[in-house]
């Protein structure tokens, strides 16, 4: 790149180790009190000034600043505060998300061992209840079918379907005590 009329090579003295020692010391509060405005960290600002003059010392020979010194360390200053911050905002928000999806995964993988587990302690509770009682309760439930549907599928007296489901519910009711939140859900739903 061809230097331009307002491009400076950094200071002769400053490329030396006395010159750099001075400038440090010259711009180093400042500079970090600077960046704590940004950061609203002491130390991380600390860090940044400190990778700053590092990144000067290192590119001392080819670096050309278009500015005076001070405005350009202020500026490369002010930059690296952005860029950390933006690191942060990005490092947060996929620590967020991660924690979202996990939390997610873990409910889901709870509330999918719980279903799994009332599903099999209703099956049984329900292969458990007398046979005609059974009969009853599985038109009803799983047939959508109404009481006066199986009392006249059966033969039976609509009194008798009421009675039987009574019993059967009430006999579930127990069996399922552990589940009451989950059954009374299912009860609620199914009535």
């Amino acid at each position: 790149m061809q230097p331009n009329s307002d491009t400076i090579k950094l200071p002769r003295d400053i490329r030396t180790k006395s010159g750099y020692e001075a400038l440090f010391r010259e711009h180093y509060e400042g500079l970090c009190t600077y960046v704590h405005f940004y950061l609203k960290d002491y130390a991380a600002a600390e860090e940044v000034v400190q990778d700053l003059f590092f990144n000067l010392w290192k590119k001392r020979e080819e670096l050309e600043i278009t500015t005076s010194i001070k405005s350009y360390l202020y500026k490369a200053a002010r930059n690296h505060s952005l860029n950390v911050i933006k690191h942060i905002e990005v490092r947060e928000n996929y620590k967020k998300m991660n924690e979202e999806h996990r939390s997610e995964s873990e409910m889901l993988g709870t509330d999918e061992l719980e279903t799994l587990e009332l599903e099999q302690r209703i099956k049984a509770a329900i292969d458990n209840l007398p046979p005609e009682r059974k009969k009853i309760f599985l038109m009803s439930r799983f047939e959508d079918l109404k009481y006066r549907e199986i009392a006249e599928k059966l033969n039976i007296s609509v009194k008798t379907v009421e009675a039987q489901m009574g019993k059967a519910l009430k006999f579930l009711k127990e069996q399922l005590s552990d589940y009451l939140p989950l059954w009374l859900s299912i009860i609620l739903f199914f009535e």
